[in-house]
C-alpha cells in the first residue's frame, strides 16, 4: 500500500513540473541572460589615440594606440617599459627601475548625436635623450612626464586634439589626439 502511494506522489510531482515548464509566466522559464533594456545602446566604439611630439610645428614622433569600448565601462591602455638605473655610486651598485610609457584610462563614454563625451586620464612619460653623444649616460635617467585628466567632448569620426603640453626643457610639444568611431 505504501509503494503505490509513493509512486502516485512521484507521478504527481513530475506532472506539476511539466505544467510549470509549459507556463510562460513561470519563474523557471525566465531567461537567465540579462536582456538589454529598450532604448539602451548596444553599440561599441573604437577609440583611436595618437600621441604626437612636435618641434617647431613639425611632427618628429608619432605613436598610435587603440581600444574598443562599450558605454560607461572603464577601459585602459598600458604600454611601456621599465628603465633600470643605478641608485648608488661606488663599487657596489643597487639597481632600481622606473616605469615609462603610455597609460590611458577612459570611462563614462556617452554618445549623443554626433558628439562623444568621456572621462579621460592620460599619462605619457619617456626617458629624455642625452644631447651629447660622446658622454656616458647619467646614472639617473631624466624622465619627461605629461599628465592630463578631464571630461572631454569630441565630434564622432573626427580627430580632435585633447591635450597639448610644452616640454620645459626643449622646444617640443606633446599632443594627444582622439578619434571616436562607432563599430557597426
Amino acid at each position: 500500500m505504501l509503494r503505490p502511494t509513493i509512486i502516485l506522489g512521484l507521478v504527481g510531482l513530475i506532472s506539476l513540473r511539466c505544467l510549470a515548464q509549459s507556463d510562460p509566466s513561470s519563474p523557471q522559464n525566465k531567461p537567465s541572460v540579462p536582456q538589454i533594456a529598450e532604448g539602451a545602446s548596444n553599440t561599441f566604439y573604437q577609440l583611436s589615440f595618437v600621441v604626437k611630439e612636435v618641434e617647431n610645428e613639425r611632427v618628429i614622433n608619432t605613436r598610435s594606440y587603440s581600444m574598443i569600448v562599450h558605454g560607461t565601462e572603464r577601459s585602459s591602455i598600458r604600454a611601456g617599459e621599465k628603465v633600470p638605473f643605478s641608485s648608488t655610486s661606488g663599487t657596489t651598485s643597487q639597481w632600481q627601475q622606473i616605469d615609462v610609457g603610455v597609460n590611458i584610462d577612459c570611462r563614462q563614454l556617452e554618445v549623443t548625436g554626433n558628439r562623444a563625451s568621456l572621462d579621460l586620464k592620460a599619462e605619457i612619460s619617456s626617458v629624455m635623450e642625452s644631447s651629447k653623444t660622446d658622454s656616458p649616460p647619467p646614472s639617473l635617467p631624466i624622465i619627461r612626464n605629461n599628465q592630463w585628466e578631464s571630461k572631454v567632448v569630441v565630434p564622432v569620426k573626427q580627430p580632435s586634439v585633447l591635450f597639448s603640453s610644452d616640454d620645459p626643457a626643449s622646444k617640443r610639444t606633446m599632443r594627444l589626439e582622439l578619434t571616436v568611431t562607432p563599430i557597426r
